[in-house]
């Protein structure tokens, strides 16, 4: 009984302990890196409180520094993601050059079998990772699709949305909160 007690307890333990590990608003985003569609690389990092996004590939680099970032964790098989990937190009559209830079991180096993068709045909104007195995999706403890983070100059989460958000107006206030005018 006893035994029973302790293995109940460091399990009530540990599921407390992930539950204050998941990155949430207020929180700074890890550093990671994504293979683009493209075939270049994107390196996100907070450094010294300031977000930057490297693009590499064979003939250099080019880093940007984003007014806001849009991270959208999605598959091409998950429907609410067809939804969120029509706004989002809204929003590229939009707020591109207030300095909103959205990256789409598919989870799609097959990787580029699924996600080049998809981009194809939606026309996605925004940059777009591949996660097969999703080693960034498990970064940030992405439990569900879509997954949407938005974050601001300084790398910080300003809002999450698990799940559809209920429309473009409010992923809009979410980048008002990182400070996109």
């Amino acid at each position: 009984m006893t035994r029973a007690l302790m293995v109940i307890g460091i399990a009530s333990l540990l599921v407390i302990a992930f539950a204050l590990a998941a990155l949430r608003e207020g929180k700074p985003i890890p550093s990671f890196q994504a293979n683009l569609l493209d075939g270049k690389v994107a390196v996100v990092q907070v450094n010294k409180g300031k977000l930057s996004v490297q693009i590499k590939d064979k003939k250099g680099n080019q880093t940007l520094t984003p007014k806001a970032l849009v991270l959208d964790f999605w598959a091409t098989w998950c429907p609410p993601c067809q939804v969120t990937s029509k706004w989002l190009s809204q929003l590229h559209r939009k707020y591109q050059k207030k300095g909103v830079l959205i990256l789409a991180i598919s989870i799609d096993e097959d990787g580029r079998a699924s996600v080049v068709p998809f981009v194809k045909e939606e026309k996605t104007p925004y940059l777009v990772a591949l996660d097969p195995r999703a080693e960034v999706a498990n970064r940030f403890k992405v439990e569900g699709l879509p997954t949407i983070y938005v974050v601001n100059e300084k790398g910080v989460i300003v809002r999450v949305f698990e799940g559809l958000p209920s429309g473009l107006k409010e992923l809009e206030a979410a980048l008002q909160a990182a400070g996109v005018r």
